[in-house]
């Protein structure tokens, strides 16, 4: 017993001298926040500002003594009780939030304090690690020591996240309930007070029934804690909650661009991150509201099909536009840039236009029928056709394009050689390429952004030019990057010239067998190249004009099985997207070069008839 206790003193002086020089250490190293809220200003192609530092742009500041007595009260009851007692971190809150989370089967109640919390706002991801949590608690501890507690809850109160682009109290009572912070109801400041611990599950606008069942919760800590009455409570229970419509709005749109930018930021060994940087980018809000719009309007916010997209500039490689996912408050996950998904019949495009090189014209044709080919290592590959279903016939390579022929793709391939494919994806960098008969159906895995940098290339008449997220970056006084664009001739211009016209097919009615071309219903209202394709977990679509490359995926992140009915949202969401961009405008074409020649054709057999429709070819 005595060794125990003799122990336990060492251990106790061991904590408490350590405390005292964390405390000692903070209490002489101060925090400017002012500096810190400025540090990144990230700015878009018109040079507004979209985001600083660890703020968005559309936060507003509010003094404490502006926002209500209830809801300080009300927030620190739940978030943090002994917040005025404790000097940045709460031993007896953690350990007592881990028994009611489990006594509540619901997370009421975090470990971290409102200090830790705004440390974390101000200067932190919110990334689960070790090292972050060591970093929040000497920040917590540096703010504890040198401002008050009502300047740390002012901060906590205008810096706190609520989803949707929204940041601060007085944002999200005007959000949500289109209201001044002191006229919310009991009701909704509960409601409010429970959307930072997850804004993705309990948004009213995501889970009306997630965010009413925390809501419920919430009443009660309050009520426990004495900052409402039991009849306040039951009342507010009872109050049926409206919420704003936002159908019409963009906030929120620019998130996963910024998460891009400051990931690529990050990954730049040239750039110091900790010193100020002005950074600007090639965000197009108008464009991003395009999309953005066209995504929500196919797919709703409770549907767990997800989707990636990006918009690239031909003969730029700027990246206009970008969609990790349907929602950032749902999902921080960055698809566009990370998920690596298969990008099926999207990769048939590339292997015309290695055939094209290689002799073959918009009119060369294949018999598509059922095939079993024995390859050279005595082995037989078997593809088919969608649905099984074949024109049983000879074909162009326009009819192909048109209908997605996997039997024509797969004669093409093993014509050419299967390294005539795949040198050509590693000319654009895709080194996940493996040399074998399936891949010219597109069995490589690809992020939409580097699909769509392929499909730009084709845009850009053959020209290469890497996409890119920041134009130029300065210290305030000094340029430290400017991007300099220099294109690379990787395609012959006449052939790519020919695929661009060749990519129409898709939606020319005259290319009809079995089926209907795979883009028919689906065309946006001005001329574009375009292609789709299917895989038995992924859906997309790619397609360009001379003025914007669109790249579109639809999935599931758990890879499970896509049923037919998400095959087309991503082609609604193409021609939605690009009706949206030329709204206002005339859709703008390709000219022909002095070497190709202009021929009206029926596209099935590829033979010239008056009555055919117009494709390229070399003269």
């Amino acid at each position: 017993m005595k060794t125990f206790l003799k122990i336990t003193g060492i251990i106790a002086f061991i904590g408490l001298t350590a405390l005292i020089l964390i405390y000692t250490y903070a209490f002489l190293h101060p925090l400017k926040l002012d500096e810190q809220r400025s540090n990144i200003t990230i700015y878009d192609v018109n040079g507004n500002v979209m985001y600083e530092s660890n703020f968005m742009k559309n936060m507003t500041w509010t003094d404490i003594s502006e926002i209500p007595q209830i809801i300080q009260d009300s927030f620190v009851s739940v978030e943090d009780k002994r917040f005025y007692n404790h000097v940045g971190f709460d031993p007896i809150r953690m350990g007592k939030a881990v028994l009611s989370n489990l006594r509540s089967k619901d997370i009421i109640e975090g470990g971290s304090t409102i200090t830790q919390q705004y440390a974390k706002n101000l200067f932190l991801t919110n990334e689960q690690t070790w090292s972050r949590k060591i970093q929040e608690f000497f920040y917590a501890a540096r703010l504890e020591m040198q401002y008050g507690k009502d300047e740390i809850l002012e901060g906590y109160l205008n810096t706190i996240y609520f989803g949707h682009g929204v940041y601060g109290i007085k944002s999200a009572a005007s959000y949500f309930f289109g209201k001044e912070m002191q006229d919310l109801s009991i009701a909704q400041l509960a409601m409010l007070i429970g959307i930072p611990n997850g804004p993705s599950i309990y948004s009213p606008y995501i889970s009306m029934e997630n965010a009413v069942e925390r809501q419920h919760l919430i009443l009660q800590v309050l009520e426990h804690n004495g900052i409402i009455t039991e009849e306040e409570k039951n009342n507010a229970m009872q109050e049926k909650i409206t919420l704003v419509n936002h159908e019409n709005d963009q906030q929120g749109y620019d998130e996963y661009y910024i998460n891009a930018v400051i990931q690529d930021l990050s990954n730049r060994s040239d750039i110091d991150m900790s010193g100020t940087l002005h950074v600007y980018t090639y965000y197009d809000s108008n464009v991003q509201n395009s999309l953005q719009k066209a995504i929500s309007a196919a797919i709703p916010a409770e549907e767990e099909l997800e989707v990636s997209a990006v918009v690239l500039q031909p003969f730029t490689g700027s990246i206009m536009a970008i969609a990790g996912g349907k929602d950032y408050t749902i999902s921080q996950y960055n698809r566009a840039l990370n998920s690596q998904r298969q990008v099926a019949s999207t990769i048939k495009p590339l292997l015309y236009y290695t055939a094209l090189l290689q002799g073959f014209t918009p009119s060369s044709t294949f018999i598509s029928q059922p095939t079993t080919f024995r390859l050279e290592d005595n082995t037989e590959y078997a593809p088919e056709n969608y649905n099984s279903k074949y024109p049983n016939r000879e074909i162009s390579m326009i009819n192909a394009i048109s209908m997605s022929d996997n039997i024509y793709a797969v004669k093409t391939h093993l014509f050419l050689g299967t390294a005539t494919l795949h040198q050509a994806l590693l000319d654009f960098g895709i080194t996940q390429s493996q040399q074998n008969p399936s891949e010219a159906l597109g069995t490589v895995n690809m992020s939409i952004l580097e699909l769509s940098k392929i499909y730009n290339t084709f845009a850009s008449e053959g020209l290469y030019i890497e996409p890119a997220f920041i134009s130029r970056i300065t210290d305030g006084e000094d340029v430290l990057y400017e991007r300099k664009i220099n294109p690379k001739r990787l395609l012959e211009r006449n052939e790519t010239l020919i695929l661009s016209q060749m990519l129409t097919a898709t939606y020319d009615s005259k290319n009809m067998t079995f089926s209907y071309p795979t883009m028919a219903g689906y065309a946006p209202d001005i001329k574009v190249a375009v292609k789709s394709g299917t895989s038995d977990w992924d859906a997309l679509v790619v397609g360009y004009t001379p003025e914007y490359t669109v790249g579109i995926w639809n999935g599931f992140d758990d890879n499970r099985e896509l049923s037919k009915e998400y095959y087309d949202v991503g082609k609604v969401i193409f021609k939605s997207t690009f009706n949206s961009l030329y709204e206002n405008k005339s859709g703008v074409w390709y000219q022909p070069s002095e070497d190709i020649l202009v021929k009206m054709v029926d596209p099935i057999s590829g033979e010239e008839r008056a009555d055919g429709s117009e494709y390229w070819y070399l003269k």
